[in-house]
């Protein structure tokens, strides 16, 4: 009697081994099942919605006016911001050197400035919206916004490099005597979403068509994502009022 005792509890204890190792098995096959899925979902999804800055979804009024930069250069992302800035130096006098200058003049009737932008390197940092940017200057003559700049291309780079663009401001009507930058906005239309790491203005006195005196910029460090959840609307990073130095003509 004591036998058969003993193999019924051998028995019962295998079926409860089994039926453990069973529902370990059929875990582990839910777990392996449910990550395949999740990583697969993963893998197959589009962007998304990414937007950081708080400012997405707006519907801008129609531009009064918009312009094109006159001058830009991408660098690559083994290019140092200093080299950088030396080559696009060079470029930038050449272009002003086949300007008509102003040396006649006491004042002046328009300023060139220099921004720049960096697109981050990371898996959909890049985008192929429509870009652009307002800058607000104060001047001799009050406050004054140019028209609204296209960055052709920005952000269309894969590397992460730095854009460069040169752009123009006047003020119609107006003599000026000194020039001040004092933020920037940065503007993305659309759902392709754009990380920019870096957004900076300079107005640098070799860059004018009269001989000028001084320095004045702004150099930000978004580290956001623009991007809007309908095709037709705007994002946009402002920089705050971090505007420095001054231009004097």
């Amino acid at each position: 009697m004591k036998k058969i005792h003993n193999l019924k509890t051998i028995g019962a204890l295998l079926i409860g081994v089994l039926f453990i190792v069973s529902c370990e098995k059929s875990d582990l096959a839910t777990e392996s099942s449910q990550f395949e899925v999740k990583k697969g979902s993963v893998e197959e999804q589009d962007e998304g919605f990414k937007s950081t800055t708080g400012n997405d979804g707006k519907v801008l009024k129609d531009f009064k006016e918009t312009v094109k930069p006159l001058l830009k250069v991408h660098f690559d992302d083994n290019v140092p911001m200093k080299e950088a800035m030396v080559r696009f130096d060079a470029a930038v006098r050449d272009y002003i050197s086949k300007q008509s200058n102003q040396l006649n003049k006491d004042f002046s009737t328009e300023w060139y400035y220099r921004v720049w932008v960096k697109t981050g390197t990371q898996a959909y940092n890049q985008t192929d919206g429509p870009v652009g940017t307002y800058i607000r200057f104060t001047t001799s003559a009050g406050g004054y916004t140019p028209a609204f700049n296209w960055m052709d291309d920005a952000g269309d780079s894969l590397d992460g490099g730095y854009d460069g663009y040169l752009f123009r401001g006047a003020i119609p009507g107006a003599a000026i005597e000194w020039v001040e930058v004092d933020y920037g906005r940065l503007y993305l239309k659309g759902t392709n979403g754009w990380f920019v790491k870096e957004f900076i203005c300079q107005l640098w006195e070799s860059d004018q068509t009269i001989p000028a005196t001084g320095f004045s910029q702004f150099w930000s460090y978004p580290n956001v994502w623009l991007d809007n959840d309908t095709a037709d609307t705007w994002d946009n990073y402002y920089s705050g009022n971090i505007g420095t130095g001054r231009i004097n003509f």
